[in-house]
């Protein structure tokens, strides 16, 4: 039976103590009713995972002990994939980051588009951290998404193309998405707003190299188009489909 996991900023040598904050604790003591002498993972959002034994100990902070027993490095899922795409409005934007975050993004940069409803510079990147870092224990995963400050659309294809780094652009016009064969260990994918990418957009995409991906012909809302397109490529992005 897979443990539970909990998120530490430092994972502490075998035989030693890592301390659960106050809403780490909680959550594994209220929500997952463990208590001392249970088992319980400790990650670090870098890729180390500790089998633990919670304690009945608590620090001067109120913090609760956890003593280490073994320690191990958790494989990062191969190809890294950068999602950088419109905000949605509303609640939709917690439900794609939490679906991305299932999936093991590497990154997410919120797009500042011409056509887009909310603005790039009113994203909540400490809210988005904590959706990521949930999404993260609950799908088992211990490299945590990291958040990424805001971009245009040209200015994170000229990213990806200084970097040697695919930039896939989503566009009614593109190539379908399982016909893209990725030879590098990396890629980004951009997703514009439900009004699509202007022109101009375009333009400034195509002049870094980027190259236009189909989702198909019907018109995706903006999470819908991110996770589909993140799930595909990490499915199928080393085997497209024939």
């Amino acid at each position: 039976m897979a443990h539970p996991r909990c998120i530490v900023e430092k994972l502490p040598a075998v035989g030693d103590i890592a301390w659960l904050s106050k809403d780490e604790a909680k959550h594994a003591m209220g929500s997952r009713r463990l208590e001392a002498g249970d088992a319980l993972e400790l990650v670090d959002g870098r890729g180390g995972v500790a089998l633990s034994m919670i304690l009945p100990t608590r620090n001067a902070a109120g913090e609760t002990g956890a003593q280490v027993s073994a320690c191990h490095i958790q494989s990062r899922q191969t190809p890294d994939i950068h999602v950088a795409a419109a905000i949605p409005k509303g609640d939709r934007l917690a439900t794609m980051l939490d679906m991305l975050g299932q999936l093991c993004v590497a990154s997410f940069t919120p797009l500042d588009c011409e056509r887009g409803v909310v603005p790039a510079d009113r994203f909540d990147g400490a809210r988005a951290h904590r959706i990521f870092v949930e999404a993260m224990k609950q799908s088992r995963g211990a490299w945590n998404t990291q958040v990424a400050s805001a971009h245009t659309p040209k200015s994170c294809a000229h990213m990806c193309h200084t970097k040697n780094i695919p930039a896939l652009i989503a566009h009614p016009d593109g190539q379908p998405l399982a016909h893209i064969k990725l030879n590098q260990p990396s890629c980004m994918i951009l997703i514009g707003p439900e009004g699509g990418f202007t022109d101009t957009e375009l333009a400034d995409t195509h002049a870094e190299h980027a190259t236009r991906i189909s989702l198909g012909s019907t018109t995706l809302r903006i999470e819908t188009a991110a996770v589909m397109a993140a799930g595909f490529v990490r499915m199928y992005a080393q085997s497209p489909v024939k």
